[in-house]
């Protein structure tokens, strides 16, 4: 690969890695090129990309950003998988398939501005999607509104009834 066409590389990465809301690096090690290209398939429906780089490019790539962290675990092959949509979706997506190819084993993540080792970024694959965590802070965030409209409405209904019974007595 010539110069030009590496620094291509690096700034093509560079441009990929800075808009992801998520990144995992992973080992592909032992993935024939038919489960690479299913991977591949599997993540672009999940709004995320596989891209097999020279670490040393990726090092260059990294260089500079939030990223640069990741360092540490570009050793050996790897594989970036960068996306910009629910980093959950990505790291449950990447968890069923390395529980199918036990060869593949994902080495470290980086998400929220965050660098996760191999087990942390595997975690992520727990939590519920971002949709389901606002329904939830919404709910609980409602709930002791509720409690005050119930607490304040008491009296008013109690008042409601006795003139209701006083109506009905004349009436």
């Amino acid at each position: 690969m010539k110069r030009a066409e590496k620094a291509a590389v690096v700034d093509e990465l560079k441009t990929a890695l800075a808009g992801a809301a998520v990144a995992m690096l992973a080992d592909p090690q032992g993935l024939a090129m038919s489960e690479l290209t299913e991977l591949r398939k599997l993540l672009r429906q999940q709004g995320a990309n596989l891209r097999v780089v020279k670490n040393t490019l990726a090092r260059l790539a990294t260089a500079g950003t939030e990223l640069q962290d990741l360092k540490p675990y570009l050793v050996g092959p790897t594989a970036i998988i960068h996306g910009k949509g629910d980093p959950t979706a990505s790291a449950k997506l990447l968890v069923a398939f390395s529980k199918t190819n036990s060869t593949f084993q994902i080495k470290a993540g980086f998400a929220e501005g965050r660098v996760l080792a191999g087990q942390d970024a595997m975690a992520l694959a727990d939590l519920p999607p971002r949709e389901v965590l606002a329904a939830r802070l919404a709910g609980i965030m409602q709930s002791p509104l509720r409690g005050l409209v119930a607490v304040l409405s008491g009296p008013l209904r109690s008042l409601l009834m006795v003139l209701d019974a006083v109506r009905r007595q004349k009436g």
